[in-house]
């Protein structure tokens, strides 16, 4: 084969590469009880991880509590518990999780996962702001730091949140502006 066969061929191969992935769409569950209300899960997602022990995200939203979130965190491949995180938008906009929420987790992966109750905004911006990550630290003072999206990459865990998103406001009947102007923040959690 001489070069211009190789590139061909090599084009050829990579053309088929990419053919052949097809995106898997985030798994997001939505449930009405005969009262009415709603209830909407996302199953587990991944950060962009270099590591195995790559922090997974699950959320759970009830129209009961239509600001809060219960957010789940796991951490694969090791046994302590998750004790808190830290989310990080840019260069000054700081998430600190430090008190459980009282309620399940949102998921039984296998691993340790601690779920917390946030804001509805939260999830907002794990979606829309780019340049985030997430520090993750453990009981035994251990800590994970893996990025959430950048400008040019974005983990799974966005493309769940999204339609977990998308689910929650056609549930809802709010706007996308609804859940972060004058409402969908910390004063939410004491409804």
């Amino acid at each position: 084969m001489n070069r211009s066969q190789w590139i061909a061929a090599g084009a050829l191969g990579l053309l088929a590469g990419c053919a052949s992935h097809t995106p898997v769409a985030p798994q997001v569950t939505q449930v009405s009880a005969p009262d009415g209300s709603q209830t909407i899960t996302t199953e587990p997602a991944s950060l962009i991880c270099v590591q195995p022990r790559c922090p997974a995200l699950s959320a759970r939203w009830s129209s009961q509590r239509p600001g809060v979130v219960l957010l789940t965190i796991g951490l694969p491949y090791q046994e302590a518990q998750v004790g808190s995180a830290d989310f990080h938008f840019g260069r000054a906009e700081v998430v600190h999780l430090r008190v459980p929420s009282t309620g399940a987790p949102t998921t039984q992966a296998g691993y340790p996962e601690t779920t917390f109750d946030v804001p509805l905004s939260l999830i907002d911006s794990m979606v829309y702001k780019t340049d985030g990550w997430l520090r993750v630290t453990t009981d035994d003072g251990r800590f994970v730091d893996e990025t959430i999206q950048t400008g040019e990459m974005q983990s799974g865990v966005v493309d769940a949140m999204r339609e977990f998103l998308r689910v929650v406001d056609a549930a809802s009947g709010q706007p996308k502006d609804g859940r972060t102007k004058e409402h969908g923040g910390l004063f939410d959690l004491f409804k």
